[in-house]
C-alpha cells in the first residue's frame, strides 16, 4: 500500500470532526427532550430518537473515515454518497423552508467538495486504485 496522500489525510481528518460534531449534536438534541416545550407538546420521545439517529450518523461518518484512511474504494464511494445526499439534504431544505437562506448549502456544498475532490483526483485517485 502507497504512503497517504496529504490531501486524502486532510479528507479523513475533516470527516472524523464531522462524525464528532455529529455525535456531540446528538446527545445535545437528546437532552433537548427534558425542555419544557418539547415535554408540553409531548414530543420528548420523537427528539430523543432524532438524537440518536444523529448519533449514529456521527459513528457512520467516522467509520466512512476509517476506512477511507485504510485506502478502501467501498468506504471512499460511502463517503462521496454521504457527502452527496448531505447537499441533496440542504438543498430540499432551502426550498422547504423557503426562506432563501442558502448557508446551509454552500457550507455544505463547500465540505462536499473538500473532502470529495482529494479522494478522485489526482494522488488520491491513484491511492485508491484497485490493484
Amino acid at each position: 500500500m502507497p504512503p497517504r496522500p496529504g490531501m486524502v489525510t486532510f479528507a479523513v481528518v475533516l470527516m472524523y470532526v464531522s462524525g464528532i460534531a455529529q455525535i456531540a449534536l446528538g446527545v445535545l438534541t437528546m437532552f433537548l427532550r427534558y425542555a419544557p416545550v418539547v415535554v408540553a407538546e409531548g414530543i420528548a420521545f420523537a427528539v430523543t430518537l432524532a438524537g440518536a439517529g444523529m448519533v449514529l450518523f456521527g459513528l457512520f461518518v467516522i467509520a466512512l473515515a476509517s476506512g477511507v484512511a485504510r485506502g478502501s474504494a467501498t468506504s471512499r464511494l460511502g463517503a462521496t454518497t454521504v457527502m452527496l445526499l448531505g447537499l441533496a439534504v440542504m438543498v430540499v431544505d432551502l426550498v422547504a423552508a423557503d426562506d432563501g437562506d442558502w448557508i446551509g448549502v454552500v457550507s455544505q456544498t463547500v465540505f462536499a467538495v473538500a473532502v470529495t475532490v482529494p479522494l478522485w483526483v489526482g494522488a488520491g485517485r491513484r491511492y485508491f486504485a484497485v490493484d
